[in-house]
């Protein structure tokens, strides 16, 4: 039994080494490196069977090579694929499309695709085909697309367009009380023979019958705002003159100048002699009130410019007209304001001088007081009572006259 031990002895040293072996090998490899039957393996060969590899990664406008080697670049839009790229540096061998043929991006095909053709179905040609786009086709004014065929837009008869007819879609219709839609067009309800158009029919008839007492109600307060909008301003317009004429009387407002016959260097009818000139106008008139006034034909003696003036415009040897606000108001209001201009050209004034005094004053008896008294500043004591009587007798206005110094003894 003694010889055994020295063996197992050497069993043991033998075990050992090879441990510190083994452990001296596994050191020099990194810790995560796996090892297969003695032979190192890297993470890429994990990934894969033996003997094959990754393949590459491509880049967006790349494609991978047939051999899966390398990546090579699309071919633009206009041109098809004729050969590879040997490497990743460089080109692929690209042509361009042949005419009647396109391609509209980028592409490997080998080769370009045909162009459409446009008109079969009504269709018209809107851009033709190109190299890198292929033919637009489309359809003609009021028409549009429904497939591959070109329809007439519905007109909507008997209802009203919603919405227009555009490219690819018809008009859209809504019809009028009485008619209901069917294929995008209008007919009457009494053709309706379905229960679909029976409910639309119904179903207007119900709207149009509560909307009806709305628009009637709508239409009624119309009438009344405007019926109230105009009737109560000349309400009150017409009570404010009611008082007015109450207020102040009636021959406050009018009063007539009634002309007897004078002689005059022209020769006058006889028959117009027994005429009564009579003309009626209001006394007080301002801007804003319309002036009224009636008269009866009457012969008036032409008045010019280059007329000879009345013998009594010069130095009458009376007292001269007073620069009496009130006095010149009472000349103005019984002169008729549409002989005025011939009344004050009759005195002396100028065209010139009346033009002038019109635009700096606006309301017009305000620019007849003016001119009265621009010809008596002008006249100095040729401007009497008598002179104006004179002239007012030769336009046959001795009415007109004759009131004059009736009111001017009245006013103080």
């Amino acid at each position: 039994m003694a010889p055994l031990e020295p063996s197992v002895g050497l069993v043991i040293m033998l075990i050992l080494t090879s441990a510190w072996a083994w452990g001296e090998e596994s050191s020099k490899l990194p810790p995560d490196t796996p090892q297969t039957h003695g032979k190192t393996l890297s993470r890429r060969s994990l990934n894969y069977p033996l003997g094959k590899e990754k393949e590459p990664e491509c880049d967006i406008g790349e494609y991978l090579h047939p051999n899966k080697t390398h990546c090579c670049m699309r071919c633009h839009a206009g041109t098809y694929l004729v050969g590879h790229c040997r490497s990743r540096k460089e080109v692929p061998d690209c042509k361009v499309c042949p005419n009647g043929t396109y391609t509209d991006v980028h592409n490997t095909v080998p080769k370009c695709f045909r162009c459409s053709q446009c008109g079969p179905k009504n269709q018209i040609t809107v851009s033709e085909c190109t190299a890198k786009r292929n033919t637009v086709c489309g359809c003609r004014d009021k028409e549009y697309l429904s497939g591959p065929s070109c329809r007439k837009c519905s007109s909507c008869p008997n209802g009203t367009i919603v919405q227009q007819c555009e490219k690819d879609r018809d008009s859209i219709c809504h019809c009028h009380n009485g008619f209901f839609l069917e294929r995008n067009n209008c007919y009457p309800c009494n053709s309706c023979n379905t229960e679909t158009c029976r409910e639309s029919c119904e179903k207007a008839i119900r709207v149009h019958t509560v909307v009806s007492p709305e628009a009637d109600l709508i239409i009624c307060l119309i009438s009344l705002v405007v019926a109230f909008g105009i009737g109560i301003p000349l309400l009150l317009l017409a009570v404010k003159w009611i008082r007015r004429i109450r207020k102040d009387g009636p021959s406050h407002i009018f009063y007539s100048c009634v002309s007897v016959q004078q002689p005059t260097k022209e020769q006058i009818p006889e028959a117009m002699n027994n005429k009564i000139k009579t003309a009626v106008f209001p006394v007080e008139y301002t801007q804003k009130e319309t002036l009224t006034v009636t008269a009866v034909e009457m012969p008036v003696s032409k008045a010019t410019d280059s007329q000879e003036l009345p013998d009594c415009v010069g130095p009458a040897g009376k007292a001269q007209l007073p620069n009496n606000p009130d006095v010149l108001y009472t000349v103005v209001d019984h002169v008729p304001p549409f002989r005025w201009k011939e009344f004050v050209r009759r005195l002396g004034l100028s065209d010139y001088e009346i033009e002038q005094i019109e635009m700096e004053q606006r309301r017009v008896r305000d620019a007849h007081y003016e001119m009265l008294k621009q010809w008596r500043l002008k006249k100095g004591r040729g401007a009497t009572v008598e002179c104006i009587s004179c002239v007012l007798n030769q336009m046959e206005l001795s009415g007109c006259s004759e009131a004059i110094q009736e009111a001017l003894p009245r006013r103080p």
